[in-house]
């Protein structure tokens, strides 16, 4: 290929086109890898890169070589690989500690690559990404500059391997962002391009990181700067910096006509590795698209043909630039089409009986920073100040495996324990956060009532942050929308000191994998049916295990049991779901099962070889696709389910029984109708977590099943409050408006969003963020960022408006959980109703309008019930309830000491507690939550439930919410401090048996 400043680059291979594995988190395992050679050898794709992150040895501890069993295992996989016909790239990452003048270092860079030459490979890439670009003390006296350095080690690497056929070179400036100052000007890539070897192919991510478009000018401008066309390292499906986000949609933003200017792609896809199946297959038509590599429509010196010039001049308003108009006039590779072809082969991969890999529990390597204290031999004298990537050192085990000790704070859920937070000794671009992390947010903006674990680090903000305004409101401002300030809560010493402060709530966002060591033989039962319980080595995806039920009273009582087809309970055992930080053996032994008997078939698959009837449908699937699409563009079923709540909010006073709107007018009959489909259109989002836990496929489904997890329990939220709208008692639907709150459908957010100006991490959550936002307590994150479970739950439940016929139900749930979250059936046998009228009769008589449930198959297994205004409740409830109760149960007679029913009776007729006037002013409304954890199996559904009984006090206006409970209840405490509660109720005021735990709404 001849570029225009004459330089010449022969003897190369042809285009190339793969997969780099080359994200952080847990890497694949062998047989993932040995099917995704079958399926580029079936898309056409012909190159894969070996580069996880989390590989101690490729990264961490990349001096390290291979042991025997480690090298029979990755020549296993690069034989593998040429049997299918796919280049296997080696790649190593030693930038973390490397020092470029230290012969050993060297020498030691070349035995590692020497080494895995002898394996097969023939094929290698030298990576130095998301690494401090500084030069040790030692190094600066030997080299003048960091790009000099990297390339005088890669050029002896290069030629001391005899100038292998394929050798990449990923440098620090891999994206124009990380430019300095810009690409044409950076004397980094100008050096990397003038003294790096012709031979050698270098990487480029684009403009950004994730870069949303690839334009031929600005690839125009990377090749004049590196002297040769990039490779392109495309992470516009990379999933790894939001553990919220997952992409299925097509490959896209990229016309077929740069595919002359570019020696090669190479997607570095989702962490999951059955959620890359469409992105493989679509990035293998776009490369087949233009394979003659021929500019057709547009010309030199940005002049177009007149064919395109004609299309312009018919839709110049519809597109903003010229490299929009190429994209989208170019029938050669259109993403929906693509899409739709990918599909179909994408049923059979659904539909293939697939278990998922065996996880071994990682082995724990500690990651040294520069500046600190590193392995043996190794120089540190590089500076202390570390403004790169947020690194593990030397990583605890895992704190959700520690008792009674959730995951990571509520309050700041992006950096957990053990992670080093971004310094803000200089001002930090946005650009500058890796794609390894998120960027930090204050903790004050995400304050919860929690007190943080000993080694918890509280991050601070990246300085200097060049955002739109609509971009910095989005991250979301306070723990409530309506904060109360310091003096206006009870000092501490005059909270009670007999209970404890709350723990750390679970979050969803999991400690980063433990490198892992990489080559090890992972432990021989790789089947759901050959064991029954865990090992030392780490629990098996697919494990026998009790899961933990941490918001529930009593979790000893819940384990979930699958039901059998009559509905009853079925001995069967639910599977486990692999932990988030936990990683998985990559090279395994080679399995001794027949080639024709192996989990994962290389064979062609047909539809008669599905045995089982589908699951899933082509819609199913494409539905699967919209709700999770690309990073700067929201799939149909999004985009549905944002404009009809966002519509359903606004519109809610339209139904308003207290505005006096008729019943049947025509804007409350559209309200009720769209009200409708939108439940509707929830069910079916439901119905495909169903069908994904049913499906043969046990990979994919442990793959998909945390994402689709928290969406549907989000949607579920979501519908509850649409049900609860319906009733038109809403009176203040925008009570999150109040203050700044930005949703998709503020002036500037979804151009901001859409334009890829920005990193995608920016706009955290996908689409579950966006729905948050839309919903009044947007801000109480620890009822939504929530760890999903460890196991698959079987029994689906829905949350809903509590309705009269729910009384009976509700009463037995109290009965059931009335003895500090245990069953009272047997302390009160002649009074089956007495705590039910005790504690939640009042609710249900004089407040059902606030009431909530959680329903299974079985009928209803929880409740909230809440009253607005607890003063004028209790009013209400002493005027007209009390009385009641007195007549229904007459006073005890006078005796030494009353049974439990009696003691309850007697307090019906006692002087009844009074609530301080402080408690009722920072949280005017009561609530009551139970939950019968034999019932749940989500442990989540108890925050969920209290989400959706939030959302109506505070569309009515409240600001807070208290509970009262006995001063023995222990486990009902720290049930409810697990829920975000905390005592507020001062000293002096503590009976002998009730106490208060309040929480701003």
């Amino acid at each position: 290929m001849t570029l225009e400043n004459g330089t010449l680059i022969t003897g190369r291979m042809k285009f190339i086109s793969g997969v780099v594995e080359g994200f952080y988190g847990r890497p694949w395992s062998a047989e993932q890898r040995k099917l995704l050679f079958t399926w580029m050898q079936k898309c056409g794709l012909n190159t894969y890169m070996y580069a996880p992150k989390d590989d101690y040895k490729h990264r961490a501890y990349w001096r390290e070589l291979y042991s025997v069993e480690e090298a029979e295992n990755l020549t296993h996989l690069i034989t593998a690989a040429k049997e299918k016909e796919v280049t296997f790239v080696y790649a190593i990452s030693p930038g973390l500690d490397i020092s470029f003048s230290n012969a050993k270092d060297v020498l030691a860079l070349k035995r590692k690559l020497e080494q895995v030459s002898t394996f097969g490979c023939d094929a290698f890439a030298v990576l130095f990404d998301d690494i401090d670009p500084e030069l040790s003390e030692a190094d600066r006296s030997a080299f003048q500059s960091f790009g000099l350095a990297q390339v005088s080690v890669s050029n002896e690497v290069y030629e001391h391997l005899h100038e292998p056929k394929l050798f990449l070179f990923c440098p620090t400036e891999y994206c124009a962002s990380r430019a300095i100052p810009t690409v044409s000007s950076s004397e980094y890539l100008n050096t990397i391009g003038s003294k790096l070897l012709p031979g050698i192919d270098i990487m480029w991510t684009g403009p950004r990181v994730v870069s949303k478009k690839l334009t031929i000018p600005s690839l125009e401008e990377i090749s004049s700067v590196l002297k040769r066309p990039a490779v392109i390292w495309d992470n516009i499906h990379a999933n790894d910096y939001d553990p919220r986000r997952i992409f299925l949609g097509p490959y896209e933003g990229r016309s077929p006509e740069i595919i002359p200017y570019i020696n090669g792609v190479m997607t570095n896809p989702n962490t999951e590795f059955e959620a890359n199946f469409i992105a493989i297959h679509t990035l293998g038509q776009w490369c087949q698209s233009n394979p003659d590599g021929v500019k057709k429509d547009i010309m030199k010196d940005d002049r177009m043909s007149p064919i395109a010039s004609d299309i312009k001049l018919e839709t110049e308003n519809e597109f903003t630039i010229d490299d929009d108009l190429a994209s989208r006039v170019d029938t050669r590779y259109q993403p929906k089409m693509a899409l739709k072809t990918a599909v179909k082969d994408w049923l059979l991969e659904l539909h293939c009986h697939r278990e998922p890999p065996r996880q071994p529990f990682p082995r724990v390597i500690p990651t040294f920073l520069q500046g600190s204290s590193g392995p043996p031999g190794v120089p540190t004298d590089e500076p202390s100040g570390h403004t790169g990537p947020p690194v593990m050192q030397n990583p605890s085990p895992p704190i959700d495996d520690l008792p009674g000790l959730p995951t990571s704070l509520p309050g700041n859920p992006s950096i957990p324990p053990g992670v080093k937070p971004l310094a803000t000794g200089e001002d930090v671009n946005v650009e500058d956060v890796p794609s390894a992390a998120q960027p930090c947010m204050d903790p004050s903006e995400l304050q919860a009532p929690s007190t943080p674990p000993e080694n918890y680090l509280p991050p601070s903000p990246p300085a200097g942050l060049p955002l739109p305004d609509v971009i910095k409101t989005c991250l979301t401002p306070a723990f409530t929308t309506q904060s109360s300030t310091v003096s206006s809560i009870p000092a501490i010493s005059m909270i009670c000191s007999s209970v404890r402060a709350p723990e750390p709530i679970s979050t969803f966002l999991q400690p980063p994998s433990l490198p892992v060591s990489s080559l090890s033989e992972a432990p021989p039962s790789d089947s759901i049916s050959d064991t029954g319980s865990t090992t030392e080595s780490g629990a098996e995806p697919m494990d026998i295990a009790m899961p933990s039920t941490s918001d529930c009273p009593d979790s000893s009582q819940s384990s979930p049991m699958p039901l059998g087809t009559d509905g009853a309970s079925s001995p069967q055992i639910t599977p486990v779901l692999e932990k988030q930080h936990s990683s998985d053996s990559l090279m395994q032994v080679e399995s001794d099962i027949p080639s024709d008997r192996k989990e994962y078939p290389e064979d062609n698959h047909s539809a008669s070889q599905i045995k089982l009837e589908a699951v899933f449908s082509e819609d199913d699937a494409l539905a699967i696709v919209n709700l999770f699409y690309m990073p700067f563009e929201h799939g149909n079923n999004s985009l549905f389910f944002l404009q009809r709540l966002h519509w359903l909010r606004n519109n809610a006073l339209a139904i308003s029984k207290k505005k006096g709107h008729a019943e049947h007018s025509f804007e409350a009959t559209e309200w009720h109708h769209l009200s409708e489909e939108f439940i509707a259109r929830v069910e079916q989002a439901s119905n495909l977590l169903v069908k994904l836990v049913n499906g043969p496929n046990k990979s994919f489904m442990c793959d998909m099943y945390s994402y689709l997890w928290d969406l549907v329990s989000l949607l579920k939220i979501c519908r509850a409050h649409v049900q609860w709208l319906a009733k038109g008692l809403a009176t203040q639907p925008l009570a999150q408006q109040t203050f700044s709150c930005v949703t998709w459908f503020s002036k500037g957010y979804k151009e901001a969003f859409m334009s890829g100006d920005q990193e995608p991490w920016v706009f955290r959550g996908g689409l579950q963020a966006e729905l948050q936002r839309l919903l009044p307590i947007d801000s109480a994150h620890d009822l939504f960022y929530i760890k999903p479970p460890d196991y698959i739950v079987t029994r689906p439940c829905n949350l809903r408006p509590y309705t009269p016929a729910d009384e009976d139900a509700l009463y037995n749930i109290c009965l059931k959980t009335c003895d500090d979250g245990m069953d009272g059936t047997d302390v009160f046998p002649e009074h089956p109703l007495l705590m039910g009228d005790k504690i939640i009769g009042k609710f249900l008589t004089l407040s059902p309008e606030y009431g909530f449930v959680i329903e299974d198959d079985m009928g209803v297994c929880g409740y909230a019930v809440a009253a607005l205004d607890a003063r004028d409740f209790a009013k209400k409830s002493e005027i007209s309830w009390l009385p009641a109760m007195c007549e229904k149960y007459g006073s005890p007679e006078k005796k030494e000491g009353y049974t439990p029913a009696e003691e309850v009776i007697q307090s019906f007729h006692g002087e009844q507690k009074i609530i301080s006037d402080e408690v009722y002013s920072q949280f005017p409304s009561v609530l009551r939550l139970d939950v019968l954890p034999n019932r749940v199996e989500d442990p989540a559904l108890p925050r969920r439930l209290l989400a959706c009984a939030l959302c109506a006090l505070k569309c009515n206006g409240s600001k807070g919410v208290h509970c009262e409970l006995s001063i023995g209840d222990k486990f009902l405490m720290d049930f409810y401090t697990k829920l975000g509660f905390f005592p507020v109720t001062p000293m002096d005021e503590i009976g002998e048996d009730t106490l208060c735990l309040g929480r701003p709404i």
